[in-house]
């Protein structure tokens, strides 16, 4: 009896359980020229895989915490050889190098206008829209990535 008492005392109700196994994955989208009323929009639209997953706007350079960090990235308007949008997006990419959470960037826009060099992975939406290109970066970057931490 005092050793069903003693693991008692250490256990926990079958919900904290499968939570502790299962830890929530955080994905923040940094925006670069994206609206965030329009980006709030498509975060209810996006996977979850059963609350393992959740995404959130981060306006931190470092992510907030977050496993991974996808910049949207919206070619400026103003008409240059260059995007600013851009350069912050690569800069920001370029000093998170080496640090905890993996950062990705989504581009949409005149490939044309892209830095060069650019730093880290980068994503072109091209004829696709830019929520459907998210929806594929999560599929082959980030699915893999939350099922290995099971």
């Amino acid at each position: 009896m005092h050793l069903t008492h003693a693991v008692s005392q250490h256990s926990r109700p079958h919900g904290d359980v499968a939570r502790a196994r299962h830890a929530t994955f955080r994905v923040g989208l940094r925006l670069w020229g994206f609206d965030e009323h329009e980006v709030s929009g498509w975060i209810t639209g996006l996977p979850t895989l059963g609350g393992r997953l959740s995404w959130e706007i981060t306006h931190d350079r470092d992510g907030d915490g977050a496993g991974l960090v996808i910049h949207l990235v919206r070619s400026s308007d103003v008409l240059a050889p260059f995007c600013w949008n851009c350069v912050g997006a690569n800069r920001t990419i370029r000093r998170a190098q080496g640090g905890v959470a993996q950062h990705v960037a989504l581009f949409s826009g005149d490939a044309r206008r892209l830095p060069t060099p650019r730093y880290g992975l980068w994503a072109i939406a091209r004829t696709r829209s830019e929520i459907d290109t998210l929806h594929e970066i999560a599929r082959t970057l980030v699915f893999p990535r939350v099922m290995r931490t099971r």
